[in-house]
């Protein structure tokens, strides 16, 4: 209910309501059943609106439907008279009492005749069919279906619906790799090394990882590991300077400063001061001494000196990490891509502005949108002669015809992401 009114951060909703749950796995099937019904919110109503005719249900009584069919469509180790009978429960808690009956009547309608509910037909109506089989806009099945074709934007759709992995890679600032290893085995939790992205591990068992002290004393830092892949294109070595713009909450900030080491430094800018406290907080508990927070407007930001390193991770659509932000697909419109490309382009001026001669800047996104990505960066390229593209072939996994990387979740198994490497002549 508070998600649909605010359209606020699920994830800080959902953090403030399950800390009163004691058992993580308790914890972890709440955030299930909240993300899993705002992700796969066209569907259920689409299947529950088969089995009444009613078109202004009461809000709350809204959400305890949802709640009920996502588990019924989405949750199969959930036995049906228990999804039901905890369904009726709600709307009795929740709604007025003669409302319960009207749940079960509902739910139990669909258990009788699941057959009574028709999806399009996917040759004659693919737009259609695919945003209801897999709960996206159709604006956004249209854009995919025709950069990727049906096969590709099916797994692409699936990939955005499968719950996200959690993470991480190992801040040696102050134990060893293989200390940290140990460490997380003794304490029984599960891990697998990720081959196609050097120093990242996937965690099995995240609800024991997030209440570790591993975790807690800053020893192990979260991230998917498509972030990971702007700071290594920067190629910035022992004792350089960098400026990390937009650079809260500090995942692609920390990788830097590891890579600089304790004789470089990194400045951290970020226009929200908000974001700015979150990435102050995160290096305090990481102990990464050599970055310093500022809090400016990347249009406005004013130096005595230009930089050799500049990584621009700029604000986007974010449609590449719908997987880890499934509200995303609801609250973003298309015209909001046209918004943040236009955007982009200044933003892009203004950074390489920063940059000395010889020096380098990555543009990353983590969007799938061309408007966002390589037509920003070649739209620049025609325009600013003084500045040309670098070879990024060393990372051959990732690296498009044009010369950029660009990660694809179905493809890479991660979010998505686009970098571009540039020097100023």
């Amino acid at each position: 209910m508070k998600w649909q009114a605010s359209k606020a951060d699920p994830h800080a909703i959902i953090a403030n309501l399950i800390r009163k749950i004691d058992k993580p796995e308790d914890a972890a099937f709440a955030r299930e059943l909240f993300f899993g019904t705002i992700k796969f919110k066209r569907k259920v109503d689409y299947f529950a609106n088969n089995f009444y005719t009613s078109k202004n249900l009461e809000p709350k009584l809204k959400q305890v439907l949802r709640l009920g069919f996502y588990q019924l469509l989405k949750a199969d180790n959930i036995p049906t008279y228990a999804v039901v009978s905890e369904s009726v429960e709600l709307a009795r808690k929740f709604c007025a009492s003669r409302q319960a009956g009207f749940i079960n009547a509902v739910m139990r309608s669909f258990l009788r005749q699941p057959e009574k509910v028709k999806l399009p037909n996917p040759e004659y109506q693919p737009v259609k069919y695919l945003g209801l089989e897999h709960s996206y806009p159709d604006w956004l099945v249209s854009r995919y279906l025709k950069k990727f074709g049906y096969e590709e934007t099916e797994k692409l759709l699936t990939w955005g619906n499968t719950p996200p992995d959690l993470c991480f890679y190992i801040n040696d600032r102050n134990s060893s790799q293989q200390e940290v290893l140990k460490q997380l085995d003794s304490l029984n939790i599960g891990f697998e090394r990720l081959d196609s992205f050097d120093g990242y591990y996937k965690c099995l068992t995240p609800h024991l990882l997030l209440r570790s002290k591993p975790f807690e004393s800053g020893t192990i830092i979260i991230g998917d590991p498509a972030q990971g892949l702007a700071a290594k294109a920067l190629d910035v070595s022992l004792g350089d300077i960098v400026i990390d713009l937009f650079a809260a909450p500090g995942g692609k900030t920390a990788s830097l400063s590891g890579r600089v080491g304790t004789d470089g430094y990194i400045i951290a800018a970020d226009n929200s001061l908000k974001r700015l406290k979150l990435l102050k907080s995160n290096i305090k508990r990481w102990r990464l001494d050599n970055v310093f927070p500022v809090c400016c407007d990347t249009f406005k930001f004013a130096s005595r000196r230009n930089f050799k390193y500049i990584l621009a991770d700029v604000p986007c659509s974010g449609t590449g990490t719908i997987r880890r932000n499934p509200d995303l697909r609801w609250n973003l419109q298309e015209a909001d891509i046209t918004r943040q490309a236009k955007r982009q382009a200044r933003l892009i001026k203004t950074a390489v502005g920063m940059l000395k001669p010889g020096g380098k800047l990555v543009y990353s996104t983590c969007s799938l949108e061309p408007e966002e990505n390589n037509q920003v960066v070649e739209d620049f390229l025609k325009q600013n002669k003084g500045y040309r593209l670098l070879d990024l072939s060393e990372h051959e996994k990732f690296v498009s015809q044009s010369g950029f990387l660009e990660l694809i979740g179905h493809r890479h198994l991660s979010d998505g992401a686009f970098v571009a490497l540039i020097e100023r002549k």
